[in-house]
């Protein structure tokens, strides 16, 4: 999971630095692959990182305050039939490399966003404004 999310990243990363090669693109057209690959590594980052603590935990450690052979403590228990029915998926540990992951992928498509808007300030005797444009 972690490997095709840093393949989508680097690929959509890329395409906007495709899109500035071009010596034809005009500038709104450069905001706008900025914009929407930013939206869609942003959108890939939290579903990483959701993935990370709900879907892909991991049995190396245990969630929470728990020691970490809580978990392996909770498998064990299953050999006996009083504990046989004991559910021990709860006490799995987050995937922190995948949420962590996840966390750097939006926060990239975040600054992708972020750099894809047309921002300018103006200072005029009476105060300042600042103008913060987005294009679709």
């Amino acid at each position: 999971m972690r490997t095709v999310s840093l393949i989508l990243a680097f690929v959509l990363a890329a395409a906007p630095v495709a899109a500035a090669d071009d010596q034809s693109s005009s500038s709104s057209n450069n905001h706008r692959a900025l914009f929407w690959s930013g939206i869609a590594l942003g959108i890939a980052g939290v579903a990483t990182a959701v993935a990370g603590v709900t879907v892909a935990r991991v049995t190396d450690a245990s969630t929470g305050n728990a020691p970490n052979s809580t978990y392996d403590a909770c498998i064990a228990q299953k050999t006996n039939p009083v504990y046989a029915t004991n559910q021990c998926d709860g006490l799995k540990a987050k995937n922190r490399p995948l949420l962590w992951g996840g966390v750097a992928l939006g926060a990239l498509g975040a600054a992708l966003v972020i750099g894809s808007t047309q921002t300018s300030a103006e200072i005029s005797p009476g105060g300042f404004r600042l103008f913060h444009t987005i294009r679709f």
